[in-house]
């Protein structure tokens, strides 16, 4: 563990993310609406790369490219934010270093969030982004990268797609959703991002009336036969990690390659992080997976 990290996760337990979730229901989906709804990305984007704004049934699709030096390489980001939350500072940043260390098109969606839209709106709208992707890019140079709720939705759209991208990153991926067990409770304490009530919050408002067993956003219930090689990052230090083995486990039932990454005392998505060491060095393994 860095020096660098542990500034870092000073500071997270000072900002005390996680009593966003302790506010009242109606001022908890207050808060959302006016700090965490976005729509465009930051300027800065603008200036560093090819942005391409799109409108997309109904919802917004970025694409961004490099200046220069582009690639047949493609990327689906997925941002986390358990379903409810657009994406943050953390996001963009790592989306603009994966286009500009790869080379590659990168498509970076405003998908549906709750409580305004459920899962099923979310899930079928990346599906319909996925498939726009194919039309104009090879399955064979395409990449999905998600973290968190994001790296869910990655298994689903990869489970679901006839035509299988190259490889899947998946990062700090939420594993356990259907659980919110004793072994979760107890790394709680650690995690200086996501509570079990975080969990409840999002169950309650964005999966809603979805069975928590759905293999479309469960990421124990998939057959991964089929799919293809996995890149998989995690912290110790998160509530995921109680059940992170199981998902290992789950994969390479399937005959699946996968290369995990552990984040030994690092916190729920340590590897999208560009500001400490091990965020960077995630970068250089993840592009590595990307280029092939």
């Amino acid at each position: 563990m860095s020096l660098g990290y542990k500034v870092l996760e000073r500071c997270l337990k000072a900002v005390n993310i996680k009593k966003i979730y302790s506010m009242p229901e109606d001022k908890l989906f207050d808060y959302l609406k006016s700090n965490h709804r976005a729509y465009d990305v930051p300027q800065f984007l603008y200036k560093h790369l090819k942005v391409e704004k799109i409108e997309f049934n109904g919802r917004l699709l970025f694409k961004f490219q490099p200046n220069e030096s582009e690639s047949s390489n493609t990327i689906l980001f997925i941002h986390g934010g358990g379903g409810m939350m657009c994406p943050t500072l953390i996001h963009y940043r790592f989306a603009e270093r994966l286009v500009k260390n790869t080379g590659a098109t990168l498509y970076f969606p405003f998908y549906p969030l709750g409580p305004e839209s459920s899962i099923n709106e979310s899930i079928l709208w990346l599906d319909s982004v996925y498939e726009s992707i194919l039309k104009n890019h090879n399955a064979e140079n395409i990449t999905i990268i998600g973290d968190s709720a994001g790296a869910a939705l990655s298994v689903g759209v990869c489970r679901r797609s006839e035509k299988k991208p190259k490889g899947l990153v998946l990062i700090s991926p939420s594993v356990g959703i259907d659980k919110c067990d004793v072994s979760m409770r107890a790394i709680e304490s650690r995690d200086v991002m996501l509570s079990v009530k975080t969990i409840e919050l999002v169950k309650k408002y964005w999966i809603g009336n979805t069975s928590v067993e759905s293999a479309d956003f469960n990421t124990l219930k998939p057959d991964y036969s089929g799919f293809p090689p996995i890149q998989l990052y995690y912290g110790t230090n998160e509530i995921f990690y109680a059940h992170i083995g199981e998902l290992i486990d789950v994969v390479r039932s399937g005959g699946i390659e996968i290369q995990t990454f552990e984040g030994n005392g690092l916190c729920h998505d340590w590897a999208i992080i560009g500001v400490i060491p091990e965020g960077r060095e995630a970068l250089v393994n993840i592009c590595k997976f990307v280029r092939g």
